[in-house]
């Protein structure tokens, strides 16, 4: 996970229009109310794969974290579920420097970027249990793909009301940043924990008995 600051700190002398006819003498209340609304956008990054047939059977059974004696990886598929953070906060003190205001605007990127998929050497070099493999890795794509976008659609929902759309008010601009910045970054911990245990467990499905017993009796005859 990563975030990138950006923030964008004005006092009323130096903010245009912070007044009627930008009168940098106006009521704080008044500089307050002129503030952009909140924003929060979530975006995902597309979704895109790398095939690799060039690790053998026992590198990729290590690299899944499986026993060789007692199963053997033909193909795996990896990708990495991360999200990206820019925060900008837009900022008006008093003269006095004794309270602020201000409004976030907030851009989250989630990504499952790199996905490999993986078919060992000698699978890939037998054509139908190649296809037989490729197949049933393809539906972890799909699964990757799957989780993406309902994640993207619950942060859309949800964001804006964990963070605060309301104006945030404190006793200077810092305070108010500090506060911006931990907020974000408490719940982006939390859902991302959260969709990553959901991810585990589709995935796992994918991999259930009667999945392997068709890859396997693929090319039996």
């Amino acid at each position: 996970m990563s975030y990138r600051l950006a923030i964008a700190l004005a006092l009323c002398a130096l903010l245009s229009g912070c007044g009627p006819n930008g009168n940098p003498f106006a009521s704080f209340e008044n500089r307050c109310a002129k503030l952009p609304a909140a924003r929060f956008d979530v975006v995902a990054t597309p979704l895109s794969f790398e095939r690799d047939d060039t690790r053998p059977i026992a590198e990729l059974t290590v690299k899944s974290g499986s026993a060789l004696a007692t199963h053997r990886t033909m193909g795996l598929t990896t990708a990495v579920f991360g999200q990206s953070t820019d925060i900008e906060l837009r900022v008006v003190g008093d003269r006095h420097g004794s309270r602020a205001c201000g409004t976030p605007s907030v851009r989250v990127e989630l990504s499952m970027q790199p996905v490999v998929v993986f078919i060992a050497r000698e699978v890939a070099e037998v054509p139908c249990q190649r296809d037989a493999t490729l197949t049933h890795e393809m539906k972890h794509v799909e699964v990757f793909r799957e989780v993406l976008q309902e994640a993207v659609t619950e942060l859309e929902h949800d964001f804006p009301e964990a963070i605060g759309a309301e104006l945030g008010r404190a006793v200077d601009a810092e305070q108010l940043q500090q506060r911006l910045i931990l907020s974000v970054r408490d719940y982006l911990a939390q859902f991302m924990k959260g969709w990553q245990r959901t991810l585990d467990v589709r995935q796992a499905e994918v991999d259930s008995p009667e999945e392997y017993a068709r890859v396997a009796g693929a090319c039996a005859h």
